[in-house]
């Protein structure tokens, strides 16, 4: 991506819990869980993580996991975060938030929520996570964020894999009837955990993605509904630049479970860009848009090449 002044992080990722009750074929997180289930973060490794970026001058934290409401101390957590000035913000696959009393709780400390919704019925979605029941509580929990979550940002996050990419402008349409949601992601299958171990059988090929993004597009097009694509060179999207997720990445820091001394510790990883196992090859040299672009996966040019990239030329 383009050479800039990159601003100090004030974005912070916690991996709180390392915990799922869900087996989706295109987890990322898979292999982190299987060793780190019986080491969750305790109490004071999170407050403790929390005052110190709050003085470095972290504003706004993400609570993610695994599956972070399978953490008992997630309401503290979001409480205390609150207390200290964060912007706080939950990524969940439903979760507790399918127990109205949880929902009731929780969900006035979160002020983002994105909830990840995978196809428009339970058999295309619950095929994707492996889980059966996972789209009722999924969709239980988005009623009950429509019900008490009067002051949280509502997201939604697809992954998109061949398994559910049929099926895909029907999921957005069924997004899209829900007044509460304010933004769509659309995210690329990322080749890590067990995604990187089927990624050939799972990613839809760039070309796919391009023949059908008029389509999926066009109905945010007057909605006031914000729709993101994670993942994808700026080529696939022809010209809708302003689409692409990576336009709007802004730096931050990720706390996550590493072994420190031979024991389980913390450790924080700081990306400035969305370039995280992405890269450009040759077709990109000239290409207009490679100074704004992450690239490709590296995963994917190894599986099915580059000749399904088109370099821009400049206007």
């Amino acid at each position: 991506m383009r050479s800039k002044k990159v601003a100090a992080p004030r974005r912070l990722e916690l991996h709180l819990s390392y915990t799922c009750g869900q087996r989706c074929a295109f987890c990322s997180e898979s292999l982190r869980m299987a060793r780190w289930r019986h080491a969750p973060l305790k109490g004071e490794e999170v407050s403790a993580v929390l005052l110190a970026r709050r003085k470095e001058g972290f504003d706004h934290v993400t609570f993610t996991g695994g599956e972070p409401t399978a953490h008992p101390l997630l309401p503290a957590a979001l409480g205390a975060a609150r207390k200290l000035g964060f912007k706080t913000y939950l990524t969940t696959n439903g979760g507790l938030f399918a127990q109205e009393p949880y929902a009731r709780e929780v969900l006035p400390l979160v002020d983002e929520l994105c909830l990840s919704i995978h196809g428009p019925d339970a058999e295309t979605h619950d095929a994707s996570t492996g889980t059966p029941g996972s789209f009722t509580r999924a969709m239980t929990a988005l009623a009950n964020v429509e019900r008490h979550g009067a002051g949280t940002y509502l997201l939604t996050n697809t992954v998109v894999t061949r398994r559910n990419w049929a099926r895909v402008a029907q999921t957005l349409r069924l997004l899209s009837a829900h007044s509460k949601i304010r933004h769509c992601l659309l995210s690329n299958v990322a080749p890590e955990g067990r995604a990187a171990r089927a990624y050939r059988s799972l990613a839809v090929p760039l070309s796919q993605w391009r023949e059908r993004l008029p389509e999926l597009a066009r109905p945010f097009e007057a909605s006031g509904v914000v729709l993101r694509l994670f993942g994808l060179p700026l080529c696939v999207l022809g010209g809708r630049g302003e689409l692409s997720n990576d336009a709007h990445f802004s730096p931050r820091v990720t706390v996550e479970r590493r072994s420190v001394g031979g024991k389980p510790g913390l450790i924080g990883i700081l990306s400035r860009d969305a370039s995280r196992r992405r890269s450009k090859p040759a077709a990109c040299r000239s290409c207009a848009a490679s100074g704004d672009c992450a690239g490709v996966f590296d995963l994917y040019l190894d599986a099915f090449g580059s000749s399904e990239l088109s370099p821009r030329k400049e206007n």
